[in-house]
């Protein structure tokens, strides 16, 4: 594996260099056409607003700071490390996920990271149409799937 994908600087407004370079080659692909940029090695505030997109598509918090985290994720194109969510799970991730969801109009319920039987109704319904199994739990490819409804969605 070449160092480069071992190595994770932690890259915020006014870094500058090769890295960021990469971190913009990285991002491009998760935004929508107007919401491109130049790769230029510059982290400007269009670099920070397209480094809080792919936090939120990623379910990170959205700091605009390009962290550990934040560059695994773009190389798995996947959020990593989460941890399986069920019903009656109380979690900051639970939220996250409410939040995609309402924002996608898949889910109707109050973002409040109570992990309720309205949530689990609204994965289960995210589960089918991906054709993954239908548990109602937020394993791996259920992550992966919020991800890709999360991309489709332009964070303000």
């Amino acid at each position: 594996m070449p160092a480069q994908i071992n190595s994770y600087p932690i890259l915020q407004l006014g870094s500058e260099g090769a890295k960021v370079e990469e971190l913009q080659r990285l991002l491009m692909p998760r935004l929508p056409g107007p919401d491109r940029f130049p790769v230029n090695g510059i982290f400007g505030s269009e670099t920070e607003h397209a480094v809080e997109t792919a936090q939120y598509q990623f379910f990170l918090k959205q700091t605009g700071i390009a962290d550990e985290m934040l560059w695994k994720s773009l190389y798995a194109k996947a959020p990593v490390n989460k941890p399986v969510l069920r019903r009656d799970t109380k979690h900051e991730l639970v939220a996250m996920v409410q939040e995609v969801l309402k924002d996608n109009g898949l889910y109707g319920g109050a973002v409040d990271g109570d992990f309720g039987a309205g949530t689990e109704t609204a994965i289960k319904n995210v589960q089918r149409t991906r054709r993954l199994t239908i548990d109602g739990v937020i394993g791996n490819q259920t992550w992966k799937a919020l991800c890709d409804i999360a991309t489709f969605v332009t964070v303000n």
